[in-house]
């Protein structure tokens, strides 16, 4: 009984002197309590919060194929890389320059680089976000591996800020080489998911050649950014290659070859 009670009178005293030592101890508590529930309650969101990390943007890098029938192993930022982003992350509402979700953009090299770590793929946060399905976020379309190999090629390659040029092999014109790969570069994170946006689909050869066919001028007024709303010009902010533009109008103009 005696070392009980000098064991209350010991604990007691200990309690009474973290409170005097620590005299907002449990108002400590409960405030992380709050701050643990406040990053409970945000991690439920679509995907996690980007973190941009610091860029080093660098000067464009002209490459010209003598051969374009013959594919480069440079992986090409302004025709690979880039329409990935912009079509899809850099959408409407999401990380493009007027709603820049989480204070993140994806528009441009320089604004993509904030996130890349050239030659270190582990490091680059806007790369292992898409690898790991949080961006784009669940229910919009997603890249597909070869899309997501085409980054990480790049990433390993420097993460250069390569300019293409004579990339196109203008000879080729069905849709299975290349118009379908223009599509998905270029439009299917908006249009590659029924009902698409604006209820424009354009994921398979039959929605793309209907919707083409019966709005021919508007679409080729769109992919050579010469309509004059400038929301409807698209890609977004990015127009194609004059090639490219090229390869597309050829198939439209040829009946839909497959």
């Amino acid at each position: 009984m005696q070392m009980m009670a000098t064991f209350n009178t010991n604990l007691q005293g200990i309690l009474f002197q973290r409170r005097n030592i620590y005299p907002n101890f449990e108002i400590m508590k409960t405030s992380l309590t709050l701050l643990i529930a406040s990053v409970l309650l945000y991690t439920a969101c679509k995907h996690e919060m980007i973190n941009p990390l610091p860029g080093s943007p660098q000067d464009t890098i002209v490459v010209n194929n003598p051969n374009p029938t013959v594919k480069s192993d440079t992986v090409c930022f302004n025709t690979e890389v880039l329409p990935l982003f912009i079509t899809y992350c850099a959408s409407a509402g999401c990380h493009d320059p007027v709603s820049r979700q989480e204070g993140v953009v994806t528009n441009s090299y320089a604004t993509i680089m904030k996130g890349i770590t050239a030659k270190n793929p582990n490091r680059s946060e806007y790369y292992k976000v898409i690898i790991d399905r949080e961006m784009p976020p669940a229910g919009s379309p997603q890249l597909s591996t070869a899309q997501t190999n085409v980054i990480l090629k790049w990433i390993n390659q420097g993460a250069l800020n390569t300019n293409c040029v004579n990339s196109c092999d203008t000879t080729k014109f069905t849709y299975s080489d290349p118009v379908v790969t223009l599509l998905t570069n270029n439009c299917n994170g908006c249009h590659g998911t029924k009902p698409g946006s604006g209820n424009v689909y354009l994921g398979d050869y039959a929605s793309a050649k209907a919707y083409i066919t019966a709005n021919k001028t508007a679409f080729l007024n769109a992919i050579n950014h010469t309509s004059t709303v400038v929301a409807k010009r698209m890609p977004p902010g990015n127009k194609m290659q004059d090639c490219q533009i090229g390869q597309f109008t050829r198939w439209v103009e040829k009946g839909y070859p497959q």
